[in-house]
């Protein structure tokens, strides 16, 4: 992991719902569109279950050259990778994916909770790569590939479950060639919820300190814990927030 350098605290952007503006609705919907163009129509699984987040990478990656190497984490079920296959030419989508693959199978045999919103594994698996993509297994913790491998990462809520989350973040920083980005969205909350049942929920606090040391380029706000910025329709008293890293040259 780098040095500390000095940084600000609450260097990362939070989730407001007046954030949301038409231009911003008219970007996810062209992603929407774009995604349906190259499954069908027909595709019977959501092809979008993010909406602010994703939105903030979307335009953070306008400056991403069409021929940067792109590491998409955590990437079963999203679709992110197929969105940027339109514009961007060598693109890796990731995850645990024998551990995906196992789920999948669980859930089709009636052994694990049916999820309407998850496509099977091999549906989206025979996708990415139909159009063109590499799919890896990758544990964020021991990411196998060199130092300097790819010009930007994303890691798209995905750090609240990896237990060992800095581990994650000093590998994925490693991997990151110089002047590329790292572009992270997770969930915060007033108070700190330690890892339980798969997921955590981070504080602004944890989250100062998880990303101190880190070169971080995106805007600064205070999180707004009002019920109408609550992530996952306000079931739940937490807010996104979204930190892109850029490594120095």
């Amino acid at each position: 992991m780098p040095g500390t350098l000095g940084l600000c605290c609450f260097e990362m952007n939070f989730y407001r719902r007046s954030d949301l503006q038409p231009k911003n609705l008219e970007l996810l919907a062209r992603y929407d569109r774009e995604i349906l163009r190259l499954l069908g129509s027909d595709y019977a699984y959501p092809v979008r279950m993010r909406d602010w987040e994703l939105c903030q990478v979307l335009q953070a990656m306008e400056s991403v050259p069409a021929a940067a190497r792109i590491l998409d984490t955590g990437a079963f079920n999203t679709y992110l990778g197929l969105y940027l296959s339109g514009t961007h030419r060598n693109i890796t989508v990731s995850d645990l994916l024998w551990t995906r693959a196992r789920k999948s199978l669980q859930r089709r045999l009636g052994l694990a909770p049916f999820k309407p919103t998850e496509a099977g594994y091999l549906t989206w698996y025979r996708a990415m790569r139909r159009h063109g993509l590499k799919v890896t297994n990758l544990d964020l913790t021991r990411i196998g590939y060199p130092d300097r491998a790819f010009d930007c990462i994303v890691s798209l809520s995905v750090i609240e479950h990896i237990p060992a989350v800095e581990q994650a973040l000093a590998e994925m920083y490693r991997v990151l060639a110089p002047g590329g980005k790292l572009l992270v969205t997770t969930d915060c909350s007033r108070e700190p919820h330690p890892f339980a049942k798969g997921v955590r929920y981070f504080s602004t606090g944890e989250l100062d300190r998880l990303f101190a040391g880190y070169p971080v380029t995106s805007p600064r706000n205070q999180p707004d814990f009002a019920p109408e910025n609550w992530c996952y329709g306000g079931k739940l008293p937490v807010v996104t927030c979204f930190i892109e890293i850029t490594k120095p040259r």
